[in-house]
C-alpha cells in the first residue's frame, strides 16, 4: 500500500489526530473491505442506502468517478495503541502504513463515506482502474468514544441547505449571464424600488424558482418537503450534467421574455377580469412557471426519463422554432386581434375556480396549456385550446 502527502493536525477537545492522505481507489477498497461488509464498523452506522432516490444518486456518483471526478474526502476512524499514538505527531508514510496493516480487526471504522464506498466498488466492477487517487482522512484515536462523537458531529447538528439555498449562492454569478442571453429582460431584486410596469420585466428571486422548475421539469417547487426537494436534486444532477442547460434555460427565458413584451402590448376597455390586459398574464408567477415547465418537459422529458445529447438538440431546436412562431404571429396582431387570440376572459373564468391550493392548481393549468401552446403552435389561431386543456 503506497501512501503520499501527509497532512496532520491535533484536534484537542477529542484528543484526536486529523491525518489526510492520499491513496488509491484499489489500496482504500483494500483496507476497509472487512469493515464495509460489516456496516463500517460502528454500531448504528447505516449500511449502502437501498431507496430509489439513494440509487439513482450512487448511479450518477459511479458515472462521475469512472469519468474522473474528485470525491470529498472518506473519513476512517483509526483505535491505535498509546504507544503508536504518541507517533503520530511525527509519522512518515511508512510509520502509518504500518501502523494500519498491524490495526487489529475493529479498529479501523467508516465514520463517513459509506456510499462513496458503495459506488466506488460498483466503478470497479463496471472497469475503473484502481489506480485512481482518493482523499482520506483518517480520525486516529485511542478511545472509540472519540470516533463516535466525531460521526456525530460529521452527521448531526448541521443546518442543511436545501436545493433553494444552493442555488441561491450561485444565482448572484448568473444574473450577468441571464442578461447577456437575455437583452430584452429587466431584473429587479427585493431592494430595487422599481416595479412590473412593462414586458420582461422581472424580480430576480422569481428567476430562482423558473431555474428550479427548469431543472427539475417540475411545476411544483416545494423546498420544503425534505423528500421531494431530494427528488428534485436528483432531477437537477441529471438535467445540469447536459453541457448545454445554461443555455436552454436562458433561451427559454429568452422566449418567455419575448412573449410577454408582444402579449403586453395588449389594453383592454374592460378591467372586471383578474386577467384583463396583456400584462397581467406573466406577471402571474404561476403562468411564468408553467412556461418554464412546459419547454423543459419537451425538452428533456418528463422527470425520470434520461434522453441523450442528440435527442436534446433535436427537441430544443422544434421547441424554440415553434415558439418563435408564436412571436412572429403575436408581433403582426393589432390589439384587437390580439385580444381575440389571448381570450383572457376565458383564462380568468377558468381561474375563478375555488381551490384548497390555488398556487399548485394554478401551476398545474399553465403548465398544461403551455404544453398545448407548444404542440399547436404552427396552427393555432386562440389560446382558447390552451386555456380548455386544463
Amino acid at each position: 500500500m503506497e501512501l503520499s502527502n501527509v497532512s496532520r493536525l491535533k484536534d484537542h477537545r477529542t484528543d484526536c489526530f486529523s491525518v489526510i492522505i492520499e491513496m488509491t481507489v484499489a489500496d482504500y477498497l483494500g483496507l476497509v473491505n472487512k469493515i464495509y461488509l460489516k456496516k463500517g464498523g460502528i454500531k448504528g452506522q447505516r449500511e449502502p442506502l437501498k431507496s430509489s432516490s439513494a440509487m439513482r444518486i450512487r448511479k450518477q456518483m459511479v458515472k462521475d468517478i469512472k469519468s474522473g471526478t474528485i470525491l470529498p474526502p472518506v473519513v476512517l476512524g483509526l483505535i491505535v495503541s498509546d504507544e503508536n499514538f504518541e507517533l503520530i505527531p511525527k509519522i512518515d508514510f511508512k510509520g502509518l502504513t504500518d501502523i494500519l496493516n498491524a490495526s487489529e480487526e475493529g479498529n479501523l471504522t467508516i465514520i463517513d463515506g459509506m456510499q462513496r464506498t458503495t459506488a466506488l466498488n460498483e466503478a470497479i466492477e463496471e472497469g475503473m482502474s484502481g489506480d485512481q487517487l482518493l482523499r482520506v482522512e483518517f480520525w486516529i484515536s485511542t478511545k472509540l468514544n472519540s470516533l463516535v462523537y466525531r460521526m456525530l458531529i460529521l452527521n448531526t447538528g448541521q443546518v442543511p441547505w436545501n436545493l433553494r439555498r444552493q442555488i441561491e449562492t450561485v444565482f448572484s454569478t448568473m444574473i450577468n449571464e441571464i442578461k447577456l442571453s437575455v437583452p430584452k429582460m429587466e431584473i429587479y431584486t427585493i431592494d430595487d424600488p422599481n416595479r412590473r410596469t412593462k414586458g420582461g420585466q422581472y424580480h430576480a428571486n422569481d428567476l430562482i424558482e423558473l431555474y428550479l422548475a427548469f431543472g427539475g421539469r417540475k411545476e411544483k417547487v416545494d423546498t420544503k418537503e425534505r423528500l421531494a426537494d431530494e427528488f428534485t436534486r436528483l432531477d437537477f444532477i441529471e438535467a445540469t450534467e447536459n453541457l448545454t442547460f445554461s443555455e436552454i434555460f436562458y433561451s427559454s427565458l429568452n422566449r418567455l421574455t419575448q412573449i410577454d413584451v408582444e402579449i403586453s402590448k395588449y389594453q383592454s376597455t374592460n378591467n372586471e377580469y383578474r386577467f384583463s390586459n396583456g400584462i397581467e398574464l406573466f406577471k402571474s408567477q404561476p403562468a411564468r412557471v408553467g412556461f418554464i415547465t412546459a419547454i423543459a418537459k419537451f425538452i428533456y422529458g418528463r422527470p425520470g426519463v434520461e434522453r441523450s445529447q442528440s435527442e436534446i438538440d433535436i427537441l430544443k431546436n422544434k421547441v424554440f422554432e415553434r415558439l418563435d412562431t408564436i412571436v412572429e404571429k403575436l408581433a403582426d396582431f393589432n390589439n384587437e386581434e390580439l385580444g381575440a387570440f389571448l381570450s383572457l376572459n376565458l383564462l380568468s373564468e377558468k381561474l375563478s375556480v375555488k381551490s384548497s391550493r390555488v398556487g399548485d392548481f394554478e401551476r398545474e393549468f399553465f403548465t398544461k396549456s403551455f404544453e398545448v401552446l407548444i404542440d399547436e403552435a404552427e396552427s393555432i389561431h386562440s389560446m382558447d385550446v390552451c386555456w380548455l386543456s386544463y
